[in-house]
């Protein structure tokens, strides 16, 4: 028989331990608050970043994007923009993003040179000619041959280059010894050839010479070319020189198998029967003559006539001039297009010329002009440059041409004009006496005298009165009045 299993009464079950309620309430608050924090962990774990605002320069094109990425290539990497080699990322791919930075991504071009014929590819960030020799370790100089894109360019050229350049071809300069005929030089030539170095050095080859190497010869690094030449002769003939060589004795030889010849007056430099002498310059003269009819003016004369019935200082035409006319026939010779003489042959008087009468007037009319000192008369009255003078500006000197003390009231002016002690009166002066010489002048002038203590500067035009009496000789006919 099998023994049932031992049961026990509720009387025999052990006691379950009962907590204080204080402590069941701690325990209570203190699971509440772990949650929550545990639940705010959780929620801050599960929640993503704000994007960052990022601008991306690809090769010159910028574009503001928002990223969640952490650097600079994973921003790339989510773009999708490849990177290739030879292209440059600024900042480098592992710099952290930061609000608004800005990612650069330069794009390497290729670009294919060739130096010294030899071909070669370049994957360079440059455009620029310029910059990109430079990267490529090509130096470059002043002789050197450089075509950029099928253009030649320059040094000073390949600095401010215009556009991107893909193909660059450089050709260096090489040392080339030249023998011209015992005369010594050196060149810097690009030239594939011996004939290509003498066009560019700007040497003349003539048929008659020789050269060695041929000039179909390859130019290298040690070439040395001699030039022998034949005998040369300049012929500068109706404006173009040409340089030819003659087997001939004489001048006439080389001119004739030049094809120039000399007709009627026409002549050489050095004479035809010369001898030719290795680099003789030959001139030839075209020499033409003609018969000119040269006009010559002849001036007419101005005669002055007195005129009772005109009064003083006033003038009038009484008759109008007429120039004559001279014809003269000249022999005009010409050498080479230019006038080298003139001859006159015949003269005559085509034309007689007219003189030009001017009547001037001799009536002296007696007026008045009110004075300070009262109404004075006068028999002339002349419009003047004033100006005025005392002795401290003569450096003391105080004693006029005619021996009068300078002082106010005396003036000086031109003698032929105002004669010596005429009286007279000036507005804003008042009278004076004209006791000195002045300066000659190009126009009427007077000089005011003062003296020293009342000197009052003068500069400016006024009217001049010649008071009576009349002098017994008058001057009808004064000066600087045409």
């Amino acid at each position: 028989m099998t023994e049932a299993p031992p049961t026990l009464s509720p009387s025999r079950l052990p006691p379950i331990p009962r907590l204080p309620a204080l402590a069941l309430v701690i325990l209570i608050i203190s699971g509440c608050v772990f949650l929550c924090v545990g639940a705010a962990l959780l929620a801050a774990l599960l929640r993503l970043p704000d994007p960052l605002p990022v601008t991306v320069v690809d090769d010159g094109a910028a574009y503001p994007v928002e990223t969640r990425a952490s650097t600079v290539g994973d921003l790339l990497a989510e773009l999708n923009l490849t990177v290739n080699e030879g292209d440059a990322v600024s900042p480098p791919p592992d710099t952290y993003l930061t609000p608004n930075i800005i990612v650069r991504v330069e794009r390497a071009q290729l670009v294919a040179l060739v130096v010294d014929g030899e071909p070669a590819s370049l994957l360079t960030r440059f455009s620029n000619p310029f910059d990109i020799l430079k990267s490529a370790g090509v130096a470059v100089g002043h002789y050197d041959r450089v075509v950029v894109d099928g253009t030649p360019a320059t040094l000073a050229d390949l600095l401010v280059w215009p556009i991107p350049a893909t193909q660059i071809t450089v050709q260096h300069a090489v040392r080339v010894q030249i023998n011209d005929d015992g005369r010594q030089r050196t060149i810097q030539t690009t030239g594939a050839t011996v004939g290509q170095a003498l066009f560019e050095a700007g040497i003349t080859l003539y048929l008659a010479d020789t050269v060695s190497p041929d000039i179909n010869s390859p130019i290298t690094g040690d070439t040395s070319i001699t030039i022998r030449r034949s005998r040369p002769v300049t012929i500068i003939a109706d404006g173009v020189s040409l340089e030819t060589r003659s087997q001939g004795a004489r001048v006439l030889d080389a001119l004739a198998d030049a094809g120039v010849t000399l007709q009627g007056l026409d002549y050489s430099i050095p004479p035809e029967t010369s001898l030719i002498r290795p680099g003789m310059l030959v001139r030839v003269i075209r020499v033409s003559e003609k018969v000119e009819v040269e006009q010559e003016v002849i001036p007419y004369e101005t005669i002055y006539q007195a005129d009772a019935n005109l009064e003083l200082d006033q003038r009038r035409v009484l008759q109008e001039g007429q120039n004559g006319i001279r014809q003269t026939n000249v022999r005009v010779r010409y050498e080479n297009g230019i006038e080298v003489s003139r001859t006159a042959e015949t003269t005559a008087v085509a034309a007689e010329p007219v003189s030009r009468v001017i009547g001037y007037g001799t009536w002296v009319v007696i007026r008045t002009v009110e004075t300070p000192d009262g109404p004075r008369e006068y028999w002339r009255k002349l419009r003047m440059y004033a100006t005025s003078y005392h002795p401290a500006a003569l450096g003391g000197d105080d004693v006029t041409a005619t021996g009068r003390k300078l002082t106010t009231g005396v003036v000086g002016s031109d003698p032929d004009v105002i004669p010596y002690d005429t009286q007279l009166f000036v507005p804003g002066y008042g009278l004076g006496i004209m006791a000195d010489t002045g300066m000659s002048t190009p126009r009427l002038w007077i000089d005011l005298g003062y003296d020293d203590a009342s000197y009052v500067p003068w500069s400016r035009w006024v009217d001049v009165y010649l008071l009576t009496p009349v002098p017994a000789r008058i001057n009808y006919l004064l000066p600087y009045m045409e």
